[in-house]
């Protein structure tokens, strides 16, 4: 990288002056916003980490928070901390200027100013300088696709790699292969955001709900009249964005290979989602696709399974994740010893603190929030529609007095396929879940854990498995929380497959009807 061969010097250099010096020395740390002040032995320091000897004991301070003042101080004693961050566009262009601003302003108050410079190819270097005048950090952004910002981290030209799909399994063995480890665990793939491909139209077209394989069909160019799609007799205007583009790449990953279709050559290319929404929200005829963030003005149609269930884009269905096109955003990295600013950038970002900047950008937040029942109509009448076996009713009839006085949290628990282990967002909202419910907003409630399943298999070994998995996302919450029983009374009821929010004929389908919800009520309401 562009600052490991100076670090590496400066490294070299400082171990090699300790270590010809035979008695440890007196030296002063202080903190960069002079607020601390350490005095003691300078025991050892590895150009990352002060080991110092004080009255209190052995202390260990990052290199890069504190200023070293005395004889025994090495010779790097202002060294920045210089990392890059490379990758997909749609997280680049907004979200992690504005993470690493924020960091800056209310996380570090040493930060005296943060700079941008262009940079060479599209990058933008941000310089973070101390009150003192000290080189705090030197970050480089660079504007890619995930496929790029995933090759940079593996050849050691990225710190952080940014994403707007998972790692492939062809990427995660090359991580293996390079002995880097697994790139997909839990340590090294971090959940930033969510987002939602949106289907787009304008306001004046009557249409309302589109099935994936029409889309599919429209976009490649076999379907071209809105008649087909039930609209009117009209030919359907298509726009989409260049193939450079990072949602292009996902809109590619997420409808069209899966039904293996090629968008057309005959279509209308626009160079932003924001232009693309604007002009299919004037054109009756138009068709496009865009990110939940810039659908402003064009109307967002509903994405209809093949069985008829119907889910509207919105935060909420993006939050649980049963909107079909929903898309998790990513930040990955290789190494647990990051420099000390990326590792405290990449924790303010997953913080509860940056949601609101998560949001501001234009992404869905992980931050959990109530819905109604009254708001579930949709997926009550889908139960309904659904179970066209008679026999189910008298399920349904309880699951509905069950939840009738309650409120359902956004978090949704799911599995890793064929597997009984919680996937990688599940972990990290146990978590979130478990800080929100020990919170006095939540005491002396009673919070339901409420298990589904697919349509696969016996329905009452089904019903049997819904339950096992939201009791053992319970006991998740009290691994991570042994008091919060105290504080919030927990219960879990198991459905199997009476309730889906998907169509079971597809695997999107089952991959979303396969979950723990999070139900919350006063206790008195059930009395």
């Amino acid at each position: 990288m562009f600052w490991s061969l100076k670090k590496s010097l400066l490294v070299g250099t400082a171990m090699s002056l300790l270590a010809t010096s035979s008695v440890a020395q007196d030296v002063t740390l202080t903190a960069l916003n002079g607020d601390v002040t350490i005095e003691g032995e300078l025991l050892s320091f590895d150009g990352a980490v002060y080991t110092l000897g004080t009255v209190l004991g052995t202390l260990t301070l990052d290199a890069d928070m504190v200023r070293c003042d005395g004889a025994g101080c090495p010779v790097t004693t202002s060294q920045a901390s210089e990392f890059r961050i490379s990758g997909s566009r749609t997280l680049s262009k907004d979200l992690i200027p504005s993470l690493l601003r924020t960091y800056g302003s209310d996380k570090i108050d040493a930060f005296g100013a943060i700079n941008r410079t262009a940079a060479q190819a599209g990058a933008a270097n941000y310089e973070v300088v101390s009150t003192s005048g000290d080189m705090i950090a030197a970050v480089d952004i660079a504007p890619s696709n995930t496929t790029d910002g995933l090759s940079d981290l593996l050849r050691g030209e990225a710190t952080i790699a940014l994403a707007s799909r998972p790692a492939r399994n062809r990427e995660a063995r090359a991580f293996e292969e390079a002995g880097l480890g697994d790139i997909r665990a839990t340590q090294n793939e971090h959940i930033v955001a969510l987002d939602g491909l949106l289907l787009v139209t304008s306001p004046d077209n009557p249409v309302r709900a589109i099935t994936e394989q029409n889309a599919a069909l429209a976009f490649a160019g076999r379907i071209t009249n809105w008649a087909e799609l039930g609209g009117p007799d009209a030919p359907i205007n298509i726009y989409v964005r260049d193939t450079n583009s990072g949602i292009r790449e996902v809109f590619d990953n997420l409808l069209m290979r899966p039904n293996g279709l090629q968008i057309a050559n005959n279509v209308i290319l626009v160079q932003s989602d924001e232009a693309l929404s604007q002009i299919v929200a004037v054109d009756p005829n138009g068709l496009g696709f865009t990110n939940f963030a810039d659908g402003d003005g064009a109307k967002a149609l509903a994405i209809e399974g093949v069985c008829g269930l119907q889910t509207p884009p919105n935060a909420f269905t993006i939050k649980t994740e049963e909107y079909p096109l929903t898309r998790l955003l990513y930040m990955y990295t290789a190494t647990d010893r990051l420099p000390v600013h990326a590792k405290g950038m990449l924790d303010f970002a997953l913080s509860e603190e940056a949601q609101g900047l998560i949001s501001e950008a234009g992404f869905i937040d992980q931050t959990i929030r109530e819905a109604s029942v009254d708001s579930q109509g949709l997926r009550v009448a889908s139960a309904v529609v659904a179970n066209r076996d008679f026999s189910t009713f008298p399920q349904l009839q309880q699951m509905m007095e069950q939840l009738i006085s309650s409120d359902r949290l956004s978090t949704t628990f799911r599995f890793e396929t064929g597997s009984s282990n919680l996937d990688a967002r599940a972990q990290d909202d146990i978590v979130r879940l478990a800080r929100l419910l020990s919170s006095d907003a939540y005491r002396n409630k009673e919070a339901v854990f409420v298990g589904f399943t697919d349509s696969v298999g016996d329905p009452e070994l089904n019903r049997q498995l819904s339950e096992r998995r939201a009791g053992q996302v319970v006991q998740e919450l009290l691994d991570e929380n042994p008091d919060l029983q105290s504080n919030v009374a927990l219960q879990t009821i198991g459905y199997g497959e009476i309730s889906p929010l998907g169509c079971n004929e597809t695997n999107t389908g089952r991959r979303i009807n396969r979950r723990v919800e999070v139900w919350v009520r006063d206790v008195v309401a059930r009395n």
